[in-house]
Order: C-alpha cells, then structure tokens, then sequence
C-alpha cells in the first residue's frame, strides 16, 4: 500500500475554484494537502497562484471547432425545457501525455467538459492507473445534458434529446455512444456526493458497471463560520431585527435553481407577514450571484457574485435563513456553508438535499415545487427567528460533525489506498 506522505494524486477539472463543482474540487485538493498527500489540480482556467495547480489548454483549432457545433446545434438550439449548460464535452487535452498524469498514482476527474474530452477518458483509462470520478452532476452518464430535467433517456441511451430543439445530424446519440466506447477502456470508480446521484449512476446504461461510492463535499470550517455574523450584518447594511433571507446562485437566471419559485413564495410569506402588522419581523432578501436576466424583488440586495471567500462566509453568517428552490440539484455547496455558518435551511426536497438537512438540528422542507409549502416553511422560519439565531451552534456542530474537510479527505484516501493495493495485485 502506498504511504500517506507519498500517494500522489491528480485532481482533473475544467476550473480550479469558479463554480459550485470547481469550489468542491479545490475544497478536497486542500484538504488532501493538509493530510500530507502530494495533490495537484490539472485546469484548464485557474484561479489562484497555488503552485499546485497547473494549466493546460485544448488545441485552438480543435476548440475553436467545437465552439461553433456548440453555439449553432446546442446554445441557439434550446428548447424551453432547460437552460442549464449543455455541453459536448470536447475539445480536449492528450491528458494521458502530461507529466502531471504520467507521474500520478491516482488521477481523480471532477467536472471537466472543455478539458477532457470522452476519448481523453477512455485515453487515461488505458493507462492502468486508478481513475476516480468524482460526479458533480449528470453530464457522465448523459449525451450532453448537465440536468436530465425529468428525462429518462440516460437509463437506456441518449437520442432526440428534449433539451435540443431538434439534432440532425445525432449530435447526442454519437456523443452517449462515443462514451459507452471509451468508459469501457478500463476500470472506472465513480464517488457521487449525495445519494441520489449515487443511485441514479447505477441506473445508468453509461456507468452501472462501474463502482460506485458516496462521498459527501467537505467546507472549509475555517472560513465559514457563525464568527463572521457581525461583519456580514454590517456589510449587508440590515437592521438588527430584520430577518435576512439569502439565495445565492451562479446565475439567477438558470431555471433549475427556481428563483421564480422563490419569489412566488416570497410573495405569499409577505402577506401573511403583513398581516401580523409589527408583531412579524421584517423580511430581507438578498441575492448573491449573477442576476441578469431576472427580476428582483423590491427592496432585494443584490451582492452579485463574490469570488474571496471572506466575503462570501460573512454574508451567509449575517443570513437567518439560507433558501434553496433548487428543482434539480446535487449536494450544494450553499447548504453546507450555511450550516458551518450556523445558518438555517429551507429547500425543496430534491436531490442529495435531505442528505445534509433531514437530521440537521433545524431545517425547514417543502416538497419539491410546492411553492406554497416553501412559503409556509419561510413563515415558520420567520417566526422562530429567536430561536435560530440561539441554536446557530447546534447547526454549526452538526457541520463540524459530517462534512469537515478532513471528514472528507480522509475516505477519499482511505479509496484511493483501496485501489491502488488493487492495481498493485493485479500486475
């Protein structure tokens, strides 16, 4: 078995840190650093100076190619289903070549269209070296969707996808069958964050072969703490018995992260709240992301997005109340940095959400798109405002408890050791 200080270990991902995905890569590199792997991150946009990560870039002629089968047959060919990315996956790196791969004992994928390709996969896998798949959504087992939006296709294979509005030329039959051909280059581990994504890999006629793991995202504890509250109430500029409601999203715009259901239901909870007259506290949205394309609600607080860290942890600890209308979604990384903050939830019941929120210690449910329940859970959370702002510890400990970075590194190198003794034998 190989020792703890020398495993070394190549984190693959299109990103280093910007987005959901990339943020959950770079947060287990860290955390892969701090137990004393040799970890580095192969991207194809970085952004940080860590010497530990390194870039790499497709061929221009190559991308540039794929650019425009992208924008004529999939970004201007969208039907109203859908507007979340959708992507071929290529161009790509020869990532098998690089001394980054070459050196590596275990090479870990994360979220990485536009870096490496389905033949780059099927490349690295050929190499013999444990591959690990760390899925941040549903592109693995697709023929190009990101969310499957109530599809099933992926289950058997990918043809005339709903997303598209039409595909000639079987642009998503070629790429679910150019995987097929690649995944089955060599063994292939696949770690899903939530259980729900971990169940919908075994159902996939991509992956169900391969062996799967569930892995929650680790936060950085450290950084997204109830100690910042203070600060992010100053920075905010709320008053001390505003109830702050905080919704953050890449983009805001993006259908499946239900933002119009959000303020449907942020409507309902200020007439109810009205009616009380001075006996409710006042309620304060903000809105942290990208809100092009979207209206926002009078008197909402826009940050737009925050790319330091800091910053981000103050405003959700300044938050009482982190809302999630997410109606597809993984494992977010604003649940768990609400509850590190001591933040309470309230979110629809999708995805890898009751993962993290069904034994917290307060958490706030609504049945997926039912807006007048989530409404109903905001109200209540409103209501019990003394109460969340005492018991923020409990949620913080519930964090420290699950979803530590060293929670998280530590039984990713628990697999890694895994499959390496195994490759080992094998030879």
């Amino acid at each position: 078995m190989v020792e703890r200080h020398t495993m070394r270990v190549l984190h693959v991902s299109t990103f280093e840190s910007s987005g959901g995905a990339a943020r959950a890569a770079h947060g287990l590199h860290v955390g892969l650093v701090a137990e004393g792997v040799d970890s580095h991150m192969l991207v194809r946009e970085r952004q940080s100076d860590d010497p530990r990560v390194c870039v790499a870039t497709p061929n221009e002629v190559d991308a540039g190619a794929w650019r425009e089968i992208a924008l004529h047959w999939i970004h201007n060919n969208r039907t109203a289903l859908s507007n979340t990315f959708f992507s071929t996956g290529f161009a790509g790196i020869a990532a098998a070549d690089h001394p980054l791969v070459r050196s590596a004992d275990v090479i870990n994928l994360h979220w990485i269209p536009g870096l490496i390709d389905p033949r780059g996969i099927g490349e690295l896998l050929a190499l013999g070296k444990p591959v690990v798949w760390t899925v941040h959504d549903e592109w693995a087992y697709s023929g190009g969707c990101h969310y499957a939006s109530g599809c099933e296709q992926w289950r058997h294979s990918c043809r005339e996808c709903p997303q598209l509005a039409s595909d000639p030329h079987g642009l998503v039959s070629a790429i679910f069958q150019e995987k097929l051909t690649q995944y089955a280059r060599g063994p292939l581990t696949v770690v899903a964050p939530s259980v729900w994504l971990a169940e919908r890999v075994r159902a996939s006629a991509l992956l169900r072969g391969s062996q799967v793991e569930v892995i929650p995202y680790g936060v950085d504890l450290d950084v997204f703490t109830p100690a910042r509250r203070d600060e992010g109430r100053a920075r905010l500029g709320v008053q001390p018995d505003e109830a702050v409601i905080l919704f953050s999203a890449d983009a805001a715009g993006e259908r499946r992260k239900g933002f119009e259901e959000l303020c449907a239901a942020l409507e309902l909870v200020r007439a109810q709240l009205n009616a009380l007259g001075s006996l409710a506290s006042p309620v304060r949205l903000v809105v942290l992301g990208n809100v092009d394309r979207v209206q926002l609600p009078e008197g909402t607080l826009a940050t737009g997005r925050l790319f330091s860290r800091t910053e981000l942890a103050s405003v959700v600890a300044g938050s009482d109340l982190y809302v999630l209308p997410s109606l597809e979604d993984n494992l977010p990384n604003g649940v768990l940095e609400a509850l590190a903050c001591g933040t309470a939830c309230a979110a629809f019941t999708v995805g890898g959400v009751p993962d993290m929120l069904a034994h917290a210690p307060i958490s706030y449910l609504a049945p997926m798109g039912d807006v007048a329940a989530l409404a109903g859970a905001m109200v209540r959370a409103v209501h019990d405002l003394p109460t969340l702002r005492t018991r923020r510890a409990d949620l913080r400990e519930h964090a420290l408890k699950h979803y530590a970075l060293s929670h998280q590194a530590r039984s990713y190198m628990k697999l890694y050791s895994a499959l390496l003794a195994e490759s080992l034998t094998a030879a």
